[in-house]
This record gives structure tokens, sequence and C-alpha cells, in this order.
């Protein structure tokens, strides 16, 4: 089994979204997380229109597979990514 990297997919916001539009996006987030994908996170970047969102999984193509259903958040990029933790630096 391939091991499993980190991945931050960024997102395009569009201009006007409904609470149901939103809420569904979500769900289908969750939904997407079952074929070897894990959704993990997101942060919001209001000032540009992003959703960052944080995945598990063994490879780019299989996020981008989950995610081809959630057509209100288009993928701008997918970057594989590693973790740095603050308290590897303290004393």
């Amino acid at each position: 089994m391939k091991q499993m990297a980190r991945f931050i997919v960024v997102h395009e916001l569009p201009a006007v979204t409904t609470q149901d539009e939103v809420i569904a996006a979500g769900k289908a987030l969750i939904t997407a997380s079952s074929n070897g994908s894990k959704w993990l996170r997101c942060w919001v970047v209001p000032d540009a229109n992003q959703l960052l969102c944080e995945w598990e999984a063994p490879e780019q193509e299989v996020i981008r597979a989950s995610l081809r259903g959630v057509e209100l958040l288009p993928i701008k990029s997918i970057q594989t990514v590693a973790a740095i933790d603050p308290t590897w630096f303290e004393e």
C-alpha cells in the first residue's frame, strides 16, 4: 500500500453562494473522502476568494477523482506539502 501524503487543494470560491450550496459542497467533500482520500480541514482566504483544503491521499489524482462532482469548488491547484512542527525548534 502506498504511503499517504498530505496535500493542499486551492479552490476558487464563487462570488455568490447560498447557505444550502455551501452545505451541499461540504457534504460532497465528506462523501469524497471515502475513496482512499481523506479531507482533513479547510481555511478560507476571504481577500483572495479562495478555500485551502488539507487532504491526505496516496496521490493527487485520487483527490482530483474525488472532487469531480463538487462543481461549486473548482480546483485551482493541488500542492504536495509536508508539515513543520514549531516544537522541533524549541530548546
